[in-house]
């Protein structure tokens, strides 16, 4: 390999194929960490190439050094840098084998000419590089992943099985199903690369001898990985079967035992109500009884009006949300003015950011006097960004304390995970939005700002 190949070819392609397979495992990945993925995985492949390894094995010794070095620069867990890599190169191979072969029908030339000649490389990499980059474009338009799909897995009837801790958990689903993913992904590998196998040796770049062992190696491994496969496929399903039915079940009922609390709460109240009019009408005060049924009425029709907003997901939670507000005698107030048709969170998603924001703020009045026992929950929209502001009275969170609120397993409270604002921060900058708080003696205030939809 010439220098005018590492840095024309190997930089770019490592580059390429980190930000493929990042992308695929469901992250975004910085420029600079896939500058410097590509510097040290083209120096790599430099060492490697230009050493007596035989052709196909050293892939595999490339696809180690490759899943390593992103497990070095991105700080991603071992299991989610494996991912990365074995997707990325997975993909880049099957698309080297759909292409190649046809730029050397058109040319004419030999796959050892392509692969000797520098300027003949680089004129065949271009191709593949307008490949990958068109793949990882739709990927990220069309927000494709493994965690999203492993995701969708845990849905029932448009019902999202998921928790909180889950979508807290970067590798939860991949440790999960890490084994079935990679033993997909292993034969389209092995498969690709004995297809390029066979292209070289038809021109005589390996000899026969080598092409029947490594044929035979490859194809045995392949049916061994087809036949793990189809055992943990079965397993998962059956396993993917029992948890959504349990935790539909769990979750179902647990909505309506909220619900339940809440009537029951509000037919309390009505009677308080309907003995305080009779109250006022037995001792002719008819105008106070008007005034207070009034204003009775208007509290009820301003919770009504949730039910109102274009997004059915998020009304059905703030409902349930002021149904366990009353029953624990808080007062929770909902302001929402705008088209909730354009947020970039799915409808699953906002109600994790607003539930967890909302529920935070329940903890922290739940205890004060009667008086400062309400919340503010408020969704306003800009031209460019929507704006949810959870606000409660309280005692103020300390500054200290405010830089750690968001991160995963700190918490106050000693009977709390600490889950849910770092579920609210990584759901939130995952669509490049901003989460932050303020904090007085009069009242906490926690915005999260989102970039609408284009």
């Amino acid at each position: 390999m010439t220098v005018l190949q590492l840095l024309l070819i190997s930089l770019p392609e490592a580059i390429l194929v980190a930000a493929l397979g990042i992308t695929i495992a469901g992250f975004s990945p910085r420029l600079k960490q896939l500058f410097i993925i590509g510097i040290f995985h083209a120096l790599v492949s430099y060492i490697v190439r230009s050493s007596q390894v035989p052709f196909g094995l050293h892939t595999i010794i490339l696809l180690l050094a490759f899943i390593l070095i992103i497990y070095a620069v991105t700080r991603l867990s071992l299991i989610t840098s494996a991912l990365a890599g074995l997707a990325g190169l997975t993909v880049f191979a099957v698309a080297e084998m759909l292409i190649v072969p046809q730029l050397l029908k058109i040319t004419g030339y030999t796959y050892v000419q392509a692969l000797n000649d520098p300027v003949l490389r680089i004129y065949f990499f271009l191709p593949e590089a307008a490949a990958i980059i068109l793949i990882i474009i739709f990927f990220r338009r069309y927000r494709i992943d493994i965690l999203t799909y492993w995701k969708k897995v845990k849905q029932t009837g448009g019902f999202t099985m998921s928790r909180d801790e889950d979508m807290l958990d970067e590798d939860f689903y991949i440790k999960q199903y890490f084994p079935l993913i990679a033993l997909v992904l292993c034969p389209i590998l092995l498969l690709a690369l004995l297809n390029s196998t066979f292209f070289l040796s038809r021109t005589g770049g390996i000899s026969d001898s080598y092409l029947n062992i490594f044929t035979t190696f490859i194809s045995l491994a392949v049916v061994v990985l087809a036949g793990l496969s189809a055992v943990a496929i079965k397993r998962i399903a059956k396993v993917v079967e029992v948890e959504c039915t349990a935790k539909q079940t769990a979750e179902t009922i647990f909505r309506m035992e909220e619900l339940i609390n809440s009537i029951r709460k509000q037919r309390h109240d009505f009677n308080h109500h309907l003995q305080a009019v009779y109250g006022l009408l037995e001792v002719g005060s008819s105008r106070e009884a008007r005034d207070y049924i009034r204003n009775t009425f208007s509290t009820i029709t301003t919770h009504g009006e949730l039910i109102k907003t274009d997004n059915h997901e998020i009304s059905a939670m703030l409902y349930t949300k002021i149904g366990l507000a009353e029953a624990k005698n808080i007062n929770l107030e909902v302001l929402i003015n705008c088209s909730l048709k354009d947020l970039p969170l799915k409808s699953g998603e906002a109600n994790s950011v607003l539930g967890n924001l909302i529920d935070n703020a329940m903890d922290a009045v739940e205890r004060a006097p009667g008086e400062r026992c309400h919340i503010n929950v408020e969704i306003t929209k800009s031209s460019s960004e929507f704006v949810f502001t959870v606000a409660n009275p309280g005692k103020p969170i300390e500054p200290e304390t405010i830089n750690k609120i968001f991160e995963p397993n700190f918490s106050t409270k000693k009977d709390r995970q600490g889950l849910g604002l770092a579920i609210v921060k990584k759901l939130v900058e995952r669509c490049n939005g901003s989460v932050s708080v303020s904090s007085n003696s009069g009242e906490t205030i926690f915005t999260v700002r989102l970039p609408a939809k284009k």
